[in-house]
This record gives structure tokens, C-alpha cells and sequence, in this order.
């Protein structure tokens, strides 16, 4: 994941480290629903993770931070996939 604004209709993941209990998920939930452009945030307890959808105006730094505002840790993960079958600058742009 890069800090690039997220795209319209994107759903993402984040760790979250440092929850112990149902308050701390609420906690979570609450300061990621507060940055403007999040459609719904759900934190998950025994995953340790947050699913955040967004209306596209959201750069993914200000999750993060409205995480780490809340007291908790999380990372930032990036994934580089190999993409087979692409011939020309159309196919990229696909």
C-alpha cells in the first residue's frame, strides 16, 4: 500500500497492534470513521485488523494517523505482484 489516494470503491486492510479488548476496537473504529471520506470502518479483535472503505478522497497517511492518534500501532504492508500476458502500454492501462 502506498500513500497514493485510494481509489473509489476500494476496500483495505490495516494492523492494528495493541488492542486488548472490545474498547479498544470501538476506540479504533470511532477515530477512522472520523477521517472525512470513510464510508465504514470494522475492527476486528482476534485478526488485529481494520477494514476501511472510503469514498476515494482518502489518502491511506490519514488512516494511519487517526490510528496511531488512538493509541495503537500499525504498519504500513506492500505487495508487489507479478503480472503475466501484458503486450503493450494498452494492457497497463487495463
Amino acid at each position: 500500500m502506498s500513500t497514493d489516494t485510494i481509489t473509489s470503491g476500494s476496500s483495505f486492510e490495516f494492523p492494528i497492534e495493541g488492542m486488548t479488548c472490545a474498547s479498544c476496537v470501538l476506540r479504533v473504529e470511532k477515530a477512522i470513521a472520523a477521517v472525512p471520506g470513510t464510508i465504514k470502518a470494522i475492527v476486528n479483535l482476534a485478526t488485529e485488523r481494520a477494514s476501511v472503505e472510503t469514498d476515494g478522497s482518502v489518502q491511506p497517511s490519514a488512516i494511519i494517523a487517526a490510528i496511531k492518534s488512538a493509541g495503537y500501532e500499525t504498519s504500513v504492508e506492500s505487495f508487489e505482484l507479478e503480472i503475466e500476458g501484458m503486450t503493450c502500454a494498452s494492457c497497463v492501462g487495463r
